[in-house]
């Protein structure tokens, strides 16, 4: 994926690759990516904005053979992460997501249905805005079966990484 730098659209941002892996006998739960994409179910970011946006963990990339053009095109298998609930304020009744106060760091966690699977959805590449880095939200002590092959599956709840990169800042400020 590669895309216009959020401070300057003259500047092409370096390429990045989208990656979901399978699981294995290392990574029984495989590993995906984590990303922002637009989604009518998605949260407002800010009072102005016109679009919902979703954070993601990426579970498989499709590509579909086929001749008709609206699905000829990748499609991401996805995971979903819904917004922190106590991150929210509203402006002329308008609610959006807000930065937690303490780290300035959106906080999602893990949409999990009734029976404790989590929450899915296949969604058009075209759909991803930015690669988004999340940072697992731990209590006072870490479980000493947590690594870093299984953190995404034993963690619920996650920081979302604006300082990741400069560009990442930049990114999930205008969305604001």
């Amino acid at each position: 994926m590669q895309q216009c730098s959020t401070q300057d659209s003259r500047i092409i941002s370096p390429a990045q690759t989208i990656q979901a892996l399978s699981p294995s006998s290392s990574m029984p739960f495989g590993r995906g990516d984590t990303v922002l994409i637009t989604h009518e179910s998605g949260k407002l970011l800010s009072p102005a904005a016109i679009l919902g946006y979703l954070i993601v963990q990426v579970k498989a990339i499709i590509q579909p053979i086929t001749e008709a053009p609206h699905i000829n095109q990748p499609f991401l298998y996805v995971k979903f992460f819904n917004f922190s609930h106590s991150s929210f304020a509203t402006i002329n009744d308008i609610c959006f997501i807000t930065p937690a106060p303490v780290t300035n760091m959106f906080s999602v966690q893990r949409h999990v249905q009734s029976n404790q699977d989590l929450s899915g959805d296949i969604v058009p590449l075209s759909s991803v805005c930015q690669v988004i880095e999340l940072i697992p939200k731990f209590s006072q002590a870490v479980p000493p079966s947590m690594n870093c092959n299984n953190s995404w599956q034993l963690a619920r709840k996650f920081y979302a990484n604006n300082f990741a990169d400069k560009d990442t800042f930049h990114a999930i400020l205008s969305y604001q």
